[in-house]
């Protein structure tokens, strides 16, 4: 069973996000797509989905805290689903 500690962060320069995880034909856990998402609550749920229904072997939910693009800033990851990179299991704060 997965379980998901609820975290509220607010701020403009915020942005949460959805990363799956696939393996590749060597069997290596290789970064697949990443979902930008309005909040937390939609990060999660997208990331679990795309678990469960065997779209990924793993995801991780994020927040990322930057005032430029998406993808620039640093990035925290709140929950992780399935298999995911020892690097990516290891930020989640607690």
């Amino acid at each position: 069973m997965l379980s998901f500690v609820r975290i509220r962060i607010m701020s403009g320069n915020e942005r949460y996000g959805a990363i799956t995880f696939m393996r590749d034909r060597f069997g290596q856990l290789r970064e697949g797509r990443v979902y930008p998402c309005s909040d937390g609550d939609v990060a999660r749920k997208v990331a679990e989905d795309r678990v469960e229904q065997g779209w990924a072997q793993g995801a991780a939910v994020f927040l990322r805290r930057s005032s430029g693009e998406f993808d620039e800033g640093e990035m925290i990851t709140l929950v992780a689903y399935g298999d995911v990179p020892a690097e990516v299991r290891d930020r989640v704060p607690f």
